[in-house]
């Protein structure tokens, strides 16, 4: 689904919301962010040319993507936050807001490879945790680490996802798969990830 609305949607902007389960959040860049409640907010963001644009048609047609969706998944399950647009000299300034009630939602609503939840809540979902990690301390990515010893962490959880794009957590990051996780901060980074390449590799956070 997320192709399809960038195909019909590309977003460029700064911009914050207050989201219904009340967490300020900001992006300027396209953004996944997995709250403390498990809810994930997401934030669509690039640029696109005014010549091909049409404000009404856009926004109907993401008001009838969301309202498919939640026909089929129920109520709450995916909420339109904020859509707007803003004209620049540069072209179409514009900002959308999807509020998804688990990561499932994300995951089937998007057609990507998504997890949000606790070690022991991705084994139970088929996941392995068998790529190289790299240890992240103070919000800078440090050498190698096994991370068996993170993964008997009770407290430990973890982001997967198949998709090019930033993500923010509440939480703590303590290590990222090697080589496809760009760190940005304390709970910010950047994932690498080639939807075109059949051996690509979601990438994965841990966090506390």
């Amino acid at each position: 689904m997320k192709r399809k609305l960038y195909a019909a949607l590309c977003i460029f902007a700064s911009a914050s919301i207050i989201t219904a389960c009340g967490t300020s959040f900001e992006a300027d860049e396209s953004t996944v962010y997995v709250t403390k409640q498990g809810n994930i907010i997401g934030a669509d963001i690039e640029d696109f040319n005014e010549e091909y644009y049409d404000e009404e048609e856009l926004r109907a047609y993401i008001t009838e993507s969301v309202e498919n969706y939640v026909a089929s998944n129920g109520d709450g399950s995916i909420e339109l936050e904020k859509f707007e647009t803003e004209s620049s000299d540069d072209g179409i300034m514009a900002n959308l807001y999807l509020n998804y009630a688990t990561f499932i939602d994300y995951a089937l609503f998007n057609d990507v490879t998504f997890f949000a939840g606790t070690i022991s809540q991705a084994g139970e979902e088929g996941y392995e945790f068998n790529q190289e990690f790299a240890a992240v301390e103070d919000g800078s990515l440090k050498e190698s680490v096994d991370a068996q010893s993170l993964l008997e962490d009770e407290e430990m959880k973890a982001v997967i996802i198949g998709e090019e794009t930033a993500v923010k957590i509440d939480g703590t990051i303590q290590a990222v798969s090697d080589g496809s996780v760009e760190v940005l901060g304390k709970n910010l980074v950047r994932v690498k990830y080639d939807r075109e390449n059949p051996d690509a590799q979601p990438g994965c956070i841990l966090y506390k």
